[in-house]
């Protein structure tokens, strides 16, 4: 399993699924592959089951020594890796065999990568190559911006990262089980090429959706920056999509974005997320207590929230608002503008940031019902524990939580804050209604999504695949 920014080093839905997943196929060995930024030290916030081993991480933007070449001339004539890697990845229809190829070839030869990029002519080849793809006119996308020198120096060095990303050995597998169609795609997509082993890719977020998202959220950026960020996420994407022999996408919403991105519909399974059910729920402290999970970060449209729970307080003083979960490492001033945000509104003790939990049904348990205001998401395990433990849930309509609380919670359109906070204080001041659209959750989760069905489904479609492997 090739992880991306998550398991084991995360906190967040994708890591519980990974645990989830991983601990409930016992008949399999795993072994995990996680890409994260940087060689800082890391806090491994999950203990691997027994059938698991941790290989060792592949780090992006580390200090970590690459192999060493002397710089000079190309000899052999042929494409340079640069530059085939810019035909793969920068078009809005990349070359997917360039881009194979030169991945490959980051893998046969390690030692070439910091030559390939260092020789003289290969930057004159990349300089020449995206000239051409920046005029390139597609009927499908808009014009593309020109480049200035330090923002296609900056897409050489992402291209550099590529392909040392690309030239880290992987272990011989059965199967490539990859969680996100971004760089995790990279060492599953050349070891596929190299060994003919099967890939599966689950996306929980549409990578490229996303992607589109933090592109517009950074309003610093130049259109040259917003132009390399999203098209190098539509090429991973595009590559992870042809490159799998199934697509499990969490929710049919997820499907939608596959089949627009020209993935083929045959390969797509949708799985839905499980949880293991705990017990029959408890009653509601009926506290005016609500309670919100998950990582501190701009998808999560916490500032959203901090002005639902604004709006609340003037109708009830008394409403409550917890918010448990970290800041994503590289969002801590987001986090800290959402605190000056949380002071500036003078909502002092009725909104706190109340950091990590080990446990949160407890924590979910203590709240009258949750709350979330993202506006990405595709199929959150936080609402499955709201579920789980017969609590309503107030959510935006993102992904694919308009399915998962149909009959069971209230949907708002995500940044509607009247909206929301007045679901908000319906349920609270009705608490028959509160309790029986938990009650309704509760059974609906048993009916749908239980990890035992999310794990039979993948046991079922990882038979599948690797029956039809390559001996």
């Amino acid at each position: 399993m090739i992880t991306e920014g998550t398991y084991p080093f995360a906190i967040g839905g994708v890591s519980s699924w990974c645990d989830a997943v991983i601990g409930g196929l016992e008949q399999i060995d795993w072994e995990i592959l996680p890409i994260v930024a940087g060689a800082k030290r890391r806090q491994q916030h999950f203990k691997l089951p027994p059938n698991a081993r941790l290989l060792r991480p592949i780090e992006l933007w580390s200090q970590n020594p690459a192999p060493r070449g002397i710089p000079g001339r190309r000899a052999d004539g042929k494409p340079s890796v640069p530059a085939k890697l810019l035909r793969g990845l920068l078009p809005w229809h990349g070359d997917l065999d360039d881009l194979t190829a030169a991945l490959v070839h980051c893998r046969r030869c390690p030692d070439d990568v910091r030559r390939e990029f260092r020789a003289r002519g290969s930057w004159q080849e990349y300089l020449s190559a995206l000239q051409d793809i920046l005029e390139l006119d597609d009927e499908d996308s808009a014009p593309a911006p020109a480049y200035d020198a330090i923002e296609a120096a900056r897409l050489y060095q992402l291209l550099y990262w590529i392909a040392r990303t690309a030239a880290v050995q992987t272990p011989r597998c059965s199967l490539l089980h990859v969680t996100a169609a971004g760089w995790a795609t990279i060492p599953a997509l050349v070891h596929k090429a190299l060994h003919g082993t099967p890939m599966l890719l689950t996306e929980h977020g549409v990578y490229v959706r996303e992607a589109y998202l933090a592109s517009v959220r950074d309003t610093l950026a130049s259109r040259g920056e917003h132009h390399m960020s999203t098209r190098i996420a539509l090429g991973l994407t595009r590559a992870a999509y042809a490159t799998a022999d199934a697509i499990a996408p969490v929710t049919e919403a997820n499907e939608q974005w596959e089949r627009g991105l020209g993935a083929d519909p045959e390969k797509i399974r949708v799985i839905p997320n499980g949880i293991h059910p705990i017990g029959a729920p408890l009653a509601p402290p009926n506290a005016g207590r609500v309670i919100a999970m998950g990582r501190i970060d701009p998808l999560k449209d916490v500032q959203t929230m901090l002005l639902v729970a604004d709006e609340v307080a003037h109708r009830m003083p008394e409403a409550r608002f917890e918010y448990w979960g970290p800041a994503t490492p590289g969002e801590e001033l987001y986090a800290q503008a959402c605190e000056r945000m949380r002071v500036r509104l003078g909502l002092e003790e009725r909104f706190r940031f109340m950091g990590r939990t080990a446990d949160p049904h407890g924590v979910i348990r203590s709240g009258d019902l949750v709350l979330m205001t993202s506006i990405s998401e595709a199929m959150p395990m936080t609402l499955l524990e709201a579920m789980a433990q017969g609590r309503p849930a107030v959510a935006t309509s993102v992904g694919g939580v308009p399915g998962v609380l149909r009959g069971c919670g209230i949907v708002m359109a995500p940044g509607d804050v009247h909206g929301l906070a007045s679901a908000v204080t319906s349920l609270l001041r009705n608490p028959g209604l509160a309790a029986q659209l938990g009650r309704r959750g509760y059974e609906r989760l048993h009916r749908r999504y239980t990890l035992e069905r999310c794990a039979q489904a993948y046991g079922a479609l990882i038979d599948e695949l690797t029956e039809k492997a390559p001996t």
